[in-house]
């Protein structure tokens, strides 16, 4: 067998000058340039340990996340006791909510270099996010121990109060951040959407003043102006609000790869369409346990999972990562190709295989109760794998008003994980793509699904909530309808509007906004809207 002629010294010394001009640019921000230098020294080397783990910490910052994955990987592979690269790779998972693969790579890393503090809080974070509560808190008092006080450790701590539903706490904790490192935007962001912001606020002159002092462009702003966003929006200032989010999307890095979208899309329809599946009817386990949600974010989910988590014999799971997992590991079954491509050959073993690994999981977390709840949104990529894995899929699809739906998500900053967020234009394009999806599974899957629409449900709660529970196989309990007073965590975006009672001011909230949005949302088709 052949092997690869290692570099001879004088090529070693020019990959590490490239190496030392590309770090350089990256430092300075110059990220294309540095993209571009790393991609070459992996052309003449691909195992060189450091073009791996800085190209994959610009692939995760770009929201590239099974590319960022693979190259840190490939980089601790290389260099397995390297606390820096197991560090980058678990912010990277976090970042794709992988939170096994982050919280063990974090874990490593800890164990091998303990000095390296911004660990902990991104172990923090890991373990807040898979609702590892104790964790969370665990480490959060080690990093105030070894910073004598800890911004971050403070800040996790206002957030995990505040999936908590403990809002008071956490905005007395948040206000006192922001008092004390006024510089610090998250927990600007975080206090300003933990309920209305309402006129004579001190936020909001402060804000304003914090905003004047930011550099332009930088992170710091970017998050500064969405908050700012909410704020103004609370107080009917739409103006001033629209001016902040679109000043925050310009900071933002990310770009949305809409051919891209639309031909992974088309080929999932393509793979999973109706003569497929027929030819594999009857295959997958019996698994009435779990109840996939999904839809776009602020599309409803967060409320239809604290509806039917209200019910005593349903336990609300939260955004799981585990779909995904399983979707990755779909190329472990075949010789070659992903998903959906790759499904093709599968046989009806194996993917009867995946859903009893993910029954373990879900069952790692709980297995008292009758049904478990799985709100992770772009869960809906995967209906087709799922109706495979099981005969009795049942899946609840949250669907808002367009305009409201995407109003909202321009709001909020899912950048980092929805690169389709990064424009109203982007926006669009990419609800087209989702309904056009949608539509296909609604022709193929019928049986398995139900609509859940959120305007009707604002508008008749109990008839909506009785039609979603008799659709999961439950008996009626009037319990769901007190959803509001359901303590469980919630750590979404609507964590506190979800223990709010149903109220109609989210219903056409983008008429507030509608010479902004029209032009850019005129594309929608007429049929995705409530009749």
């Amino acid at each position: 067998m052949p092997h690869a002629r290692p570099p001879q010294p004088a090529e070693i010394r020019t990959l590490q000058a490239e190496l030392e001009s590309a770090v350089k640019a990256h430092q300075a921000g110059r990220i294309d340039e540095a993209e571009a230098t790393y991609m070459k020294i992996l052309d003449r080397v691909p195992t060189q340990p450091d073009a791996l783990n800085l190209l994959g910490v610009i692939q995760a910052e770009r929201n590239r996340h099974e590319r960022a994955l693979d190259l840190l990987q490939r980089a601790s592979r290389v260099r397995p006791k390297d606390g820096l690269i197991l560090n980058n790779l678990g912010r990277a998972a976090v970042r794709a909510r992988r939170f096994e693969l982050a919280i063990d790579s974090l874990e490593r890393a800890l164990a091998l270099a303990p000095d390296i503090i911004e660990t902990y809080g991104n172990l923090i974070q890991a373990h807040r996010q898979a609702g590892n509560i104790k964790e969370a808190e665990y480490f959060a008092e080690v990093l105030r121990e070894k910073r004598g006080g800890s911004i971050t450790a403070d800040f996790e701590q206002a957030r995990i109060l505040s999936d908590l539903g403990r809002k008071d706490e956490a905005r007395a904790l948040l206000t006192k951040l922001t008092k004390e490192a006024p510089a610090y935007a998250p927990a600007w962001n975080t206090l300003a959407r933990l309920s209305r912001v309402k006129p004579g606020d001190p936020i909001i002159d402060d804000i304003v003043n914090v905003i004047a002092e930011a550099p332009e462009p930088s992170p710091t702003l970017r998050i500064l102006c969405y908050a700012a966003g909410k704020i103004f929006d609370d107080l009917g200032e739409y103006d001033r609000a629209f001016e902040h989010v679109s000043r925050a999307k310009r900071q933002d890095p990310f770009t949305y790869e809409e051919a891209k979208t639309k031909s992974h899309f088309a080929n999932v329809a393509a793979v999973f369409n109706e003569n497929f599946l027929a030819a594999r009817q009857g295959w997958g386990i019996e698994g009435k346990r779990p109840v996939f949600i999904v839809g776009m974010p602020r599309s409803g989910t967060s409320l239809a999972e604290q509806i039917l988590a209200s019910h005593p014999e349903v336990y609300g799971g939260g955004e799981l990562e585990f779909v995904g997992q399983l979707t990755s590991s779909v190329q472990d079954f075949v010789q070659s190709g992903r998903h959906p491509n790759a499904v093709v050959e599968m046989k009806r073993e194996p993917l009867a295989a995946l859903g009893f690994r993910y029954l373990r999981k879900i069952g790692a977390i709980n297995q008292q109760a009758a049904r478990f709840t799985d709100k992770m949104p772009h869960n809906f990529i995967s209906l087709g794998l799922l109706r495979l894995m099981f005969r009795d899929l049942k899946v609840v699809h949250c669907a808002r008003h367009p305009f409201d739906t995407l109003l909202s998500c321009f709001q909020h900053d899912f950048a980092q994980s929805h690169d389709y967020n990064q424009s109203l234009e982007s926006l669009a394009s990419y609800y087209t793509l989702y309904r056009t999806l949608m539509e296909h599974w609604e022709s193929v899957i019928p049986s398995a699904l139900h609509t859940l629409q959120y305007e009707n449900v604002v508008q008749n709660q109990e008839e909506q909530s009785r039609a979603m529970v008799e659709f999961i196989g439950l008996d009626w309990n009037s319990s769901v309808l007190s959803f509001a007073e359901n303590e469980r965590r919630v750590s979404t975006p609507s964590s506190w509007q979800v223990r709010q009672p149903l109220y109609s001011s989210s219903s056409g909230r983008w008429k507030n906004y509608e010479r902004y949005l029209a032009p850019a949302l005129s594309g929608i088709p007429e049929r995705f809207f409530p009749c």
